[in-house]
């Protein structure tokens, strides 16, 4: 260790080359799973705070929230305190009566407020009237307040955020909370044929019905369009990158290796043993993961100031302390591609060159 230390102190130019090439892989890797943990976060959180041990949804739909539809006769003789209907569709919103006001994109979730898959209030009230909603509070960046009047669909109804909840997002959208009656309306469903996208389980319930299938909240969400392939794309990026860390740092202290190689011939003459030579070997490149992956986790911590509210990241500091493991880990066996030149070292030859 002390002859690791002494030599990077010695060489502060060259192996700053080394931390700054680890830092920035390093800070990369962590970025990505901040952003792939912030998109997965955002396509399925507010499905998590249901805490559901099954879902029902209509056979056909192939496990897909978005293509279900379960008629008021297969569903009504079900309900019960550990059994909720769930609405589901994607709706466009703006400000009432507000020509210039943007236009996003939401998602709506509808049920009865008495039942367990309402949302919990992080302010204001649960809704009275049909023409009062519960949005997630991200809406305040789009200057959606407390009490302030949307319109959902280009509806000629409008309808008051009297309730704001947090952690509410599904499809990457914020979701907004409305009554069923709502939710049929909004569908031209109310005085004909009414449906429900589905009905949410917990103590773990079982509902076996023609025409209906049960399955997990996981399984669910792997159906959301795009769900799927966004994990597999930044788990390939990622392993990627910590398998480039590896290699970057192997080939770094394999040249630097060979350019000792007359240091370590002389360390050998003097009776040095070979052992004692890797061991400072793996110690150094210990020290240098060390400090490029610390000020990494600096970086990712500091960028949060910067990044705009709308950004879909999400810091896992369990997920980042397991990566950097990882990393440290492929740093070290990077480093076993200079071994078999430590190994082989003859004094005089290694001395001649």
């Amino acid at each position: 260790m002390y002859l690791a230390i002494k030599e990077i102190l010695q060489n502060k130019l060259r192996y700053s080359l080394i931390v700054s090439t680890i830092f920035l892989i390093t800070f990369m890797v962590f970025f990505l799973t901040s952003l792939a943990l912030g998109l997965i976060r955002a396509n399925r959180i507010a499905a998590d705070n249901w805490e559901a041990t099954g879902v029902v949804l209509s056979e056909y739909a192939n496990k897909n929230l978005t293509a279900s539809f379960i008629p008021e006769a297969s569903y009504q003789d079900k309900l019960s305190d550990d059994v909720a209907a769930l609405g589901f569709m994607s709706v466009v919103t703006n400000l009432k009566d507000n020509d210039d006001s943007e236009k996003f994109n939401l998602s709506l979730f509808a049920q009865n407020w008495d039942s367990f898959i309402a949302p919990k209030l992080t302010e204001g009230n649960y809704p009275t009237q049909d023409d009062e909603v519960v949005v997630d509070e991200s809406l305040k960046n789009y200057g959606v307040e407390l009490g302030d009047e949307i319109q959902l669909n280009g509806s000629k109804t409008s309808y008051k955020v009297v309730g704001l909840t947090t952690n509410s997002k599904f499809f990457t959208a914020p979701v907004v909370y409305s009554s069923l009656t709502t939710y049929w309306t909004l569908q031209g469903t109310l005085d004909s044929s009414r449906s429900v996208s589905a009905l949410i389980l917990k103590n773990d319930q079982m509902i076996a019905a023609d025409e209906l299938t049960q399955v997990t909240e996981d399984e669910m969400i792997s159906r959301i369009p795009g769900y799927s392939p966004q994990k597999n794309v930044f788990s390939g990026m990622i392993v990627a990158m910590i398998v480039i860390t590896g290699l970057i740092v192997g080939i770094f202290i394999y040249i630097l290796t060979i350019q000792k190689l007359g240091l370590y011939g002389v360390m050998r003459a003097q009776g040095i043993q070979s052992r004692t030579i890797v061991w400072s070997l793996f110690c150094q490149i210990f020290i240098l993961s060390l400090i490029g992956i610390g000020l990494a986790l600096i970086g990712i911590w500091a960028i949060t100031f910067v990044l705009p509210t709308t950004f879909p990241s999400y810091q896992n500091w369990a997920a980042y302390g397991a990566l950097s493991l990882v990393i440290a880990l492929m740093a070290l066996l990077g480093g076993m591609i200079s071994l078999p030149r430590v190994l082989k070292i003859d004094p005089i030859t290694a001395i001649s060159e």
